[in-house]
């Protein structure tokens, strides 16, 4: 059973482990299914299963399906029965899955990729399957069989990096690429399927592992490796983002429940976090750089000049979580949270600040809860209240989360 770190107001609530499925091998990548109690998952075995629960509670495999090469990336669209699947050698293979999920059948090979795939995605609106490598390149297919030559590469972009993620807003047919720099690449593919790119989104110091997008409110989600969570309002067109601090190891799953306004986050170190997003948030302050502290005017170590004309030794340099601003460590003695900007974690904060802080700037926002599994993979199904796992244990255990959202 998950312990809840830090519930906010109100009663403990928590998690509850309702199931979990014990793989032999190590798990590349695994989808919850939203019609059916079951799991896709790409193994490193180089099969492809589906689990699906049995009359006993117990999940057991209905197909294993053995591939040339190790599948390291999936895309499943449950109206179709249309599942994706990237490969360790660079091939992305298309299946057709059965209404009982007891088979599934290859339908195309799609060619382009000389090396590992890390991510897919199926836009069946436009019939577009897009992918990223350690090749960097990002690259798309047609899926519509009466294309001609549609298992080849239809465009190319290349990347500064590689590609870690992808997402896509469909109806614009913008895309949205995260790579292991830390950068988010936001194009636009035409209908002559020509790219353009829009701008590039940086906001993250390491890898962005994660990428959502949620077309009602027209925000970008991005986890990264650097621990932080940023939403992006596009839809709005004003660069306008928010940072969410509160996870202490990289993002592993990120996902959104539109129905309550509730983001779900999970680490590395099996730390879920639940945000809810109709509360207004500010963005995070840059932080400013200067020489000497803007409180006292001490100088910093760098400041040569002015410690011999100070007769002082140079003090190290921090930054105000709330104000951005440069500042010695005399005069930012207070540690705080600031759930309003993004900080779960208590954050350093100057003594000028401090002054003008409300008890309401600290009360938590977010929760969060120890499921105490190193942890890969997460993914959530909003109608059923249902998480899913896949632990470094090459665990996958399904939670209960109606107690929690």
């Amino acid at each position: 059973m998950a312990a809840a770190i830090d519930a906010g107001v109100g009663k403990v609530r928590r998690p509850e482990l309702s199931n979990k499925i014990d793989v032999e091998v190590s798990i590349n990548d695994a989808i919850l299914l939203t019609t059916d109690d079951g799991v896709l998952t790409a193994l490193d075995d180089r099969t492809l299963r589906i689990w699906l629960r049995r009359q006993t509670g117990k999940y057991w495999p209905s197909v294993c399906y053995t591939l040339d090469s190790a599948p390291t990336a999936l895309s499943y669209h449950e109206t179709s029965h249309r599942l994706f699947c990237g490969c360790d050698s660079g091939l992305i293979h298309e299946f057709l899955v059965a209404d009982d999920f007891n088979k599934i059948t290859l339908q195309c090979t799609y060619l382009g990729h000389q090396s590992r795939i890390h991510a897919l995605y199926f836009a069946s609106r436009s019939e577009l399957l897009l992918s990223v490598c350690r090749e960097k390149k990002f690259n798309w297919f047609s899926t519509n069989p009466a294309d001609e030559k549609h298992q080849y590469i239809q465009g190319s972009y290349t990347l500064t990096s590689w590609g870690m993620s992808i997402t896509m807003d469909e109806t614009s047919r913008q895309c949205f690429i995260g790579d292991s720099n830390g950068i988010i690449h936001f194009l636009k593919i035409d209908t002559d399927n020509k790219c353009q790119l829009n701008t590039t989104l940086n906001g993250h110091t390491g890898s962005v592992q994660n990428l959502l997008w949620d077309a009602d409110s027209e925000w970008l989600f991005s986890g990264s490796f650097d621990t932080s969570v940023v939403v992006w309002d596009v839809g709005t067109h004003q660069g306008l983002a928010v940072e969410l601090n509160g996870h202490l190891d990289r993002l592993v799953g990120i996902s959104y429940d539109n129905l309550r306004k509730l983001l779900i986050t999970c680490s590395a170190d099996g730390h879920i976090g639940v945000w809810p997003m109709n509360v207004k948030r500010n963005e995070t302050p840059k932080w400013l750089e200067n020489d000497s502290c803007q409180i006292c005017q001490m100088p910093f170590f760098w400041n040569l000049r002015a410690m011999w004309t100070q007769k002082q030794i140079g003090l190290r340099q921090h930054h105000c979580r709330k104000c951005g601003r440069a500042v010695c460590d005399k005069c930012s003695q207070t540690r705080k949270a600031l759930p309003l900007l993004g900080y779960e974690t208590i954050q350093r904060i100057c003594n000028d600040c401090m002054q003008t802080l409300k008890n309401d700037e600290t009360v938590p926002l977010a929760s969060f809860y120890d499921i105490r599994q190193g942890t890969i993979r997460m993914d959530y199904n909003q109608g059923k209240k249902v998480m899913m796992t896949v632990g470094t244990d090459r665990t996958i255990k399904i939670w209960d989360m109606s107690s929690v959202v």
